[in-house]
């Protein structure tokens, strides 16, 4: 009994502490647990799905298994060869629910594992621990896109491999950093202009996404019975329902991008000879989805919707804005240059996102769904770069004038407070 109650040992160091796991090895489970927990949980949507759609009378459980599972591998840009077809868009819902887990299970990699010391030697622990958790979950993906693929349905493997690697090392490597005990001695030596540009490049890119998931669910609200009739002809019952109800989160994101590409100019196009723009509006036979419910009428664009590509100038002048009272800069010389590369910035990674929404989602007209790169990179940076250029300027000439930045404090007050201090001394 007393065997049985006794705490096992652990290994400890000379000092008493506890011998910590290194951080590549933890790095390798947090690959594995990331890549194999989102995967079981597709596959077990899938035959939840299979079996309350018809109680299991078409097909077996392996083809219901081997659905979630290419899923999976859609949402990390594996595409899908189904003879004379090809699906190539990616379910950036999917996409981005999987970066969440990788990046949370490499910040406990981090945080449960020996951090090393905050030098080269450090740093170098952190890349490698990068690059084996990468490396771990384009493996499974590779074995997956292996075993998922049949004659009929051909998932590409380098591109699940390269898929999976890649949201590996950025969400994965994201998440080691930012359990890392020495981060912020590490963040202290990039210099301050570099991070106020991308805290600007970011906020732009967030906000333009924010503003055309707004207008898709305005649209969306406006018509809502169209949205209600998609899926009543499609006569679905609960769980059918449920299920389209998974598909619609899976895409949400992708919708808002499209939107943003509306709010630039551009537009985007739902099948080949369309096009959904403020200036008009050139559509054909869509396919029968509660989303596309959000689509305008066919026709040329009213008044007021040309004036919408102002928007992304606002929000591209109020991310300069904040970056200003943040990081406050006296000259306007300077000022100027962050404004613009706030704007180039933006605009880039604005674009990399609207045009990573769209592809192929079937053969015919729908093998091109999206909004065109080189517009809508010519419209983000002009837009955004002028936005953040007037935002930057007219923030530090109000800071001239002598008004406080609302996160510095005041140091009149201060002063008064020290008087005050004396005073009562």
């Amino acid at each position: 009994m007393t065997d049985l109650l006794t705490r096992p040992r652990t290994a400890s160091t000379p000092g008493g502490e506890p011998v910590r796991r290194p951080l590549w090895l933890s790095a390798g489970l947090a690959g594995a647990t990331a890549a194999g927990a989102v995967l079981v949980g597709c596959m077990a949507l899938a035959l939840v799905g299979w079996f309350a759609s018809d109680a299991g009378a078409h097909g077996d459980t392996r083809d219901a298994l081997r659905v979630g599972a290419v899923a999976w591998l859609l949402g990390h840009g594996s595409g899908l060869a189904l003879g004379a077809a090809t699906i190539s868009l990616v379910p950036l819902g999917l996409t981005f629910f999987c970066c969440y887990v990788t990046y949370r299970l490499g910040r406990w990699a981090a945080l449960t594992s020996e951090s090393g010391e905050p030098d080269r030697s450090g740093l170098a622990t952190i890349g490698l621990s990068t690059v084996v958790l990468a490396g771990v979950y384009g493996v499974v993906a590779l074995l997956t896109s292996v075993l998922a693929a049949t004659p009929a349905a051909q998932p590409s493997l380098g591109r699940s491999f390269l898929g999976g690697t890649l949201v590996g090392l950025v969400a994965g490597g994201l998440g080691l950093l930012s359990g890392w005990p020495h981060r912020p001695a590490l963040l202290d030596r990039v210099p301050a202009p570099l991070r106020a540009v991308a805290g600007g490049a970011l906020a732009c890119a967030l906000l333009l996404l924010a503003a055309g998931s707004v207008l898709v669910v305005t649209r969306l609200l406006l018509d809502l019975g169209s949205a209600a009739n998609v899926l009543s002809r499609l006569h679905t019952d609960t769980a059918g329902g449920g299920l389209y109800t998974v598909v619609v989160a899976g895409v949400a994101p992708n919708a808002a991008l499209l939107g943003a590409a509306y709010l630039l100019g551009p537009g985007f196009a739902v099948g080949t000879g369309t096009i959904v723009s403020p200036a008009s509006v050139v559509l054909g036979p869509v396919p029968a989805f509660p989303l596309l419910a959000a689509l305008p009428q066919p026709g040329p664009g009213p008044a007021w919707a040309t004036g919408l590509i102002a928007v992304p100038v606002l929000l591209a002048a109020l991310a300069a804005a904040l970056t200003g009272r943040r990081h406050p800069l006296a000259g306007y010389d300077r000022t100027a240059v962050r404004g613009l590369a706030i704007g180039l910035l933006g605009g880039l990674l604005s674009t990399l996102l609207v045009v990573g929404a769209g592809g192929s989602v079937g053969p015919g007209r729908m093998s091109l769904v999206g909004a065109p790169g080189l517009e809508v990179l010519t419209s983000a940076v002009l837009s955004m770069t002028l936005g953040a250029l007037l935002g930057a300027l007219v923030t530090t000439w109000r800071q001239r004038r002598g008004a406080v930045p609302a996160d510095e404090p005041d140091d009149r007050s201060a002063d008064a407070g020290d008087v005050e201090d004396t005073v009562r001394l």
